[in-house]
């Protein structure tokens, strides 16, 4: 199955595609956020081949309010609804720092937003940070 991964930003979205035959996420790059976002990520779906979309869902903590979750799901449910498509979800704190570390690390010229795409999706692919809509809520840590 090919992936779309999305970093989603009320501004910008984050965009990586890859696959469960490879076992690897790339970074595309960016598209605007808004009303259009849901149509740009469904062309580029169809322009990728790729069968589902994997978000990253901003888990409440001391960086992230319950509002930007509320915010995040109804993206996913619009994405879902409209695209037809299965919407996956993962945890996607530190997604962004690692991206900045990355960036700045590996002198990258892709946005910071595509390479925290790029490590959602990856994580989706190893198993790793995977949630339901349903379950995601406030950390007890």
């Amino acid at each position: 199955m090919k992936y779309i991964g999305v970093d989603f930003g009320k501004r910008k979205i984050g965009v990586a595609i890859g696959d469960d035959a490879t076992g690897l996420a790339f970074p595309i790059g960016n598209i605007d956020g808004g009303v259009e976002a849901v149509l740009s990520l469904i062309e580029a779906a169809k322009s990728e081949g790729a069968d589902a979309f994997v978000v990253g869902l901003p888990i409440p903590d001391v960086h992230h309010t319950e509002q930007q979750l509320d915010i995040v799901k109804q993206f996913v449910n619009d994405l879902e609804v409209v695209s037809k498509m299965p919407v996956y979800v993962v945890d996607e704190q530190f997604s962004s720092a690692e991206a900045r570390r990355l960036q700045h690390e590996h002198s990258l010229d892709m946005p910071e937003d595509a390479i925290a795409a790029q490590i959602l999706l990856q994580a989706y692919l190893n198993g790793d940070r995977a949630l339901t809509v349903e379950t995601a809520k406030r950390r007890e840590d």
